[in-house]
C-alpha cells in the first residue's frame, strides 16, 4: 500500500500580511503579477548547481544508495557541494542510522519540470537505489503548465522512477508555501501560493495511488536562514530539514536494510 506520511510545516506569516482582509483580496492586484514576475526574473541573483553529483559517506559493511532527482532543489542550486544538499545530507543520515556505506547520486537540473525530469531518470543510477528523493512542480506552475498536464507528467515520472528503482522507497517533496518566500512581492507571492496549493493537491493524489511512495511537507516556520541569498532556493539549513523529515518517515523505518545490505520492501 502507498504510504501517506504527511509531515506538515506551519508556515510563517506572509510578508506584509498583517491585515488579513488585504491578504484575502490579493486577486485585486492580479494585473501587477506579470510585471512583478518580469522584474523578478531580471533582478534575482543567479547561482550554479552544486558540485559533487556523486559521492560516498560512511564505512560500514552494509551498502546503500540514495538518489536525488528533479529540479533545482535536488540539483543543489546555490550550494557549493552536494554534501550540503538533500542528497548528501540524506546519505550522511542513512550511514549513521544503519552503520552503512552510502552512495549519493544527483540526477537533477535547475529549471526541470515534471516532464523534463523524466529525461533525467537513469536506470543505471536508480537500479540499486534504496531511497529516491523527487522534487518537481514549482517550475511547472511558474511556467503556467495546466493542472492536467502536470498531473499527467508527474504520474508518468513517478511510474518511471518506481520501475527504474524496483526496491527503493520514493519520497516526493511537497510544493512549498510560495506565498511566504522572501523573494516574492505581493500580489505575485499570493498568486504563486494559490497555484502552488492546487498543484500540491495533485502530488498528494499521485502519492496516495502508488506503492513504495511517501511525501513530506513543512513542519516548521520558514525562517530567513532557510533560504539562499536569492530568497527563493533552500539553504543548507532547509536541506537539512528536508533530510530530517525524510528520516522521520515511518515508511523509511519499515524499509530498513537487511543484513545483506539490501533494503527490505
Amino acid at each position: 500500500m502507498s504510504s501517506r506520511d504527511m509531515l506538515r510545516w506551519r508556515p510563517a506569516r506572509a510578508r506584509g500580511s498583517g491585515d488579513g482582509r488585504l491578504a484575502r483580496l490579493w486577486w485585486v492586484g492580479l494585473p501587477l503579477v506579470p510585471i512583478q514576475g518580469y522584474r523578478l526574473r531580471r533582478s534575482i541573483p543567479r547561482f550554479a548547481d552544486a558540485d559533487g553529483t556523486t559521492g560516498q559517506v560512511g564505512s560500514g559493511t552494509r551498502r546503500m544508495t540514495v538518489v536525488a532527482l528533479g529540479d533545482s532543489v535536488t540539483a543543489g542550486y546555490a550550494l557549493d557541494h552536494h554534501r550540503s544538499s538533500i542528497a548528501g545530507q540524506l546519505a550522511q543520515r542513512l550511514a549513521e542510522r544503519y552503520d552503512a556505506t552510502v552512495d549519493w547520486r544527483a540526477c537533477a537540473r535547475t529549471g526541470a519540470t515534471a516532464g523534463e525530469a523524466r529525461d533525467l531518470v537513469s536506470r543505471e543510477a536508480l537500479a540499486d537505489a534504496d531511497l529516491v528523493f523527487v522534487s518537481v512542480g514549482v517550475n511547472d506552475l511558474k511556467n503556467l503548465h495546466s493542472t492536467t498536464r502536470f498531473r499527467r507528467e508527474l504520474e508518468a515520472l513517478l511510474d518511471e522512477v518506481l520501475a527504474a528503482a524496483p526496491r527503493a522507497q520514493v519520497c516526493l517533496l511537497g510544493i512549498p508555501p510560495l506565498q511566504h518566500f522572501p523573494a516574492f512581492p505581493r500580489p505575485l507571492a499570493d498568486a504563486l501560493g494559490w497555484r502552488g496549493r492546487v498543484f500540491d493537491a495533485i502530488g498528494v493524489q499521485a502519492i496516495h495511488a502508488r506503492p513504495r511512495t511517501f511525501r513530506i511537507e513543512t513542519t516548521q516556520a520558514l525562517e530567513p536562514d532557510m533560504f539562499a541569498a536569492d530568497g527563493f532556493h533552500p539553504s543548507p539549513t532547509l536541506h537539512a530539514a528536508f533530510a530530517d523529515a525524510v528520516m522521520a518517515s515511518p515508511s523509511l523505518a519499515a524499509a530498513a536494510p537487511g543484513d545483506d545490505g539490501r533494503a527490505r520492501h
